[in-house]
């Protein structure tokens, strides 16, 4: 209905049909429940519906996270190429059943843990450690979700958490299992490779007229230029409705006692620390010497040497030229074992040796700050900052809602203009030249919401009302520009410069395939290398826990470790974005066993939540295959 209005917004026709409409919503009312709510359902779980309000609120998200991830426009097709929408109905009814089991087994998150889960997380926290609301909600703006999105996701994280806990009591990893996983993790592999890229082979492209003429002609598509919009639009700007929106001393102080949990702040500590770097590949002998190095500096504290300038001298961490300082910070801002030792210490204390994942540490509690609630005067010019923005959203958001009901009634924008007597910048017509979606004009470069919105709807019709940094806006196309195929004379040298680029990649991945074959056939890499006059890479020794020094893209370190003598040469010729990788074992090395008894809890761990997750995937699948499932597909 709403894509009609937007088509027939310039047709006087249709002011008599709205009117009647508008009478019918009037005396009927608007949004009522009517008892239809399996018809209304995209899906039913066992006795439970999925809306198609839910449906739509999580189909937009996807959406709008996809169109991010393409720099804004997503490219035509993909959405059903990927079939978004079952994705998205799975994912509902995942997420139903995963409630549903969840309260057989008596499992809920309450809405005191979810907020104090949400005031937790560091990202929303202002620069004194407390929950910011206003913090809270621009972030959410920013990744284009409401804070209903936001907190409904989290409730589902958190629940499925619980499940995870629940479940892993099943999830048993015998030491035989865990010394397989040790050996498998860390066997070192060290590889040989060669590379071939595209500019190595440009030089002897052979081109032509004749080539480029039917490589032009192939890729047609790639030389046509950009689609163009000419469009009227309003913009309700927030900074017009600012004056009048100051709140009342009534409505700050009754927001506050609404929310004053928001504004307590939990108990900080203030700590120096010194630190001795370890990694998971030291030796035997090299962690003796940190420990020895860490036990000398604590006999220094005891001794009385101050703690600052011994960590000045001596700790590896960033924070050494401040003698060590981290500054005040609460609970779940630091690895678990720093943050116990610092919460059981007593101001002015030192520890003995931590051992964190990052090393050793010797840690001095210099301050403990009591949690504390802000009192309404600290707070109470955020608060009106908040409220005075909201009602400003507000009154331009019903500004706009208003002229888009009366460019409506009217039957088009420019009969809406006659009509409107005020002078007032917001909801003044304004209006572009052509432009395309890559360079709007200057006044639109700010506003990518107003311009994806011109790009999405054909000429003649009207927009909904476009959300903005500046406020609200209305978008008519007056005029669409479809893509032109330009002649080839006039890209020539862009249609060179393609035709060469990919050409050299298919010399590339010829060579490549060349010395594939030569050594599938059984010569050695470095020797057939050599025939062909390529140079040879070698990585150190590699392993699965730890592969960041291979010198290779990640992915084909990854498809490397499992080769050995008796496989010496990865499948197939390796690419990763059109440069090309030949790689074969050359030497590999068991793992030092003396890191077993350092690295067997972090396994344990890691294997214990791999076996949570395939059993919560299995409890889930159970529940599907015994859960009554029906779906609306008129509805999709």
């Amino acid at each position: 209905m709403l894509g009609l209005f937007r088509r027939k917004a310039q047709s006087p026709t249709l002011q008599f049909t709205i009117l009647i409409i508008i009478l019918v919503f009037i005396f009927w009312g608007v949004g009522k429940n009517n008892n239809n709510t399996a018809q209304n359902a995209v899906a039913m779980v066992n006795d439970e519906t999925i809306t198609f309000r839910d449906y739509q609120k999580q189909y937009d998200q996807t959406v709008n996270s996809m169109r991010d991830q393409f720099g804004g426009s997503i490219p035509s097709g993909l959405l059903d190429q990927l079939n978004i929408k079952q994705q998205v109905i799975n994912k509902l009814v995942q997420s139903t059943l995963l409630r549903q089991g969840a309260k057989k087994i008596g499992l809920y998150v309450s809405d005191q843990e979810l907020q104090n889960a949400i005031k937790d997380m560091a990202a929303f926290k202002n620069n004194n450690g407390i929950f910011d609301v206003n913090q809270y909600e621009q972030i959410l703006a920013g990744s284009r979700m409401t804070v209903s999105q936001f907190e409904e996701g989290m409730r589902y994280d958190l629940l499925s958490a619980k499940v995870l806990d629940h479940l892993g009591r099943f999830g048993h990893v015998s030491p035989a299992a865990l010394k397989d996983i040790f050996n498998y993790q860390y066997r070192g592999i060290k590889l040989d490779y060669v590379t071939f890229t595209g500019d190595a082979y440009k030089d002897k492209v052979e081109k032509s007229d004749a080539k480029l003429t039917s490589f032009f002609e192939e890729n047609k598509a790639k030389y046509q230029t950009a689609p163009q919009v000419k469009i009227k639009y309003l913009q309700f700007l927030l900074a017009d409705f600012n004056q009048d929106s100051a709140p009342a001393e009534e409505e700050i102080s009754k927001y506050y006692q609404s929310n004053v949990d928001k504004y307590t702040m939990p108990e900080r500590r203030k700590a120096r620390h010194i630190l001795i770097k370890t990694a998971a590949t030291d030796s035997a002998e090299q962690k003796a010497a940190k420990r020895k190095k860490i036990d000398e500096i604590a006999e220094k504290i005891k001794a009385g040497e101050d703690f600052a300038e011994l960590a000045k001298k001596n700790s590896e961490d960033t924070s050494a030229k401040q003698g060590g300082d981290l500054g005040l910070f609460g609970r779940g801002q630091m690895v678990k074992p720093f943050e116990d030792a610092v919460f059981a210490m007593k101001e002015g204390q030192t520890s003995d040796v931590v051992e964190t994942t990052f090393g050793l540490h010797l840690i001095k509690l210099e301050k403990i700050e009591a949690a504390k609630t802000q009192s309404l005067d600290e707070v109470k010019a955020a608060i009106a900052t908040k409220l005075s923005a909201e009602a400003s959203k507000n009154k331009a958001f019903q500004a706009a809602n208003e002229a888009y009901e009366q460019i409506i009634i009217a039957g088009s924008l420019s009969k809406y203009a006659e009509a409107k007597a005020d002078g007032a910048s917001s909801g003044k017509i304004l209006s572009s030249e052509l432009f395309s979606q890559q360079n709007p004009p200057k006044e639109l470069q700010g506003l990518p919401e107003l311009v994806n919105a011109a790009f999405t709807i054909n000429k003649g019709e009207l927009s909904s009302i476009v959300e903005n940094s500046q406020g609200y806006a209305i978008v008519l196309v007056e005029d669409k520009v479809p893509p032109a195929q330009q002649e080839m004379a006039a890209v020539r040298d862009k249609v060179e410069a393609d035709f060469i680029a990919a050409e050299s990649v298919k010399l590339a991945k010829t060579a490549a395939d060349t010395l594939h074959t030569k050594i599938k056939d059984g010569a050695p890499l470095t020797q057939a290398a050599k025939e062909l006059g390529l140079a040879v890479q070698s990585t150190p020794f590699i392993s699965r826990a730890n592969n960041s020094e291979a010198k290779l893209p990640g992915q084909i370190a990854q498809d490397s470790l499992g080769l050995s003598e008796q496989n010496p040469l990865l499948d197939k010729v390796a690419n990763d974005n059109n440069t090309f990788y030949v790689v074969a074992y050359s030497a590999s090395e068991e793992p030092d066993q003396t890191l077993f008894e350092g690295k067997k809890g972090e396994l344990e761990t890691k294997l214990a939540d791999e076996r949570k997750n395939d059993l919560l995937t299995a409890w889930i699948e159970t529940l599907r295959k015994k859960a009554k499932i029906t779906t609306n597909e008129k509805l999709l």
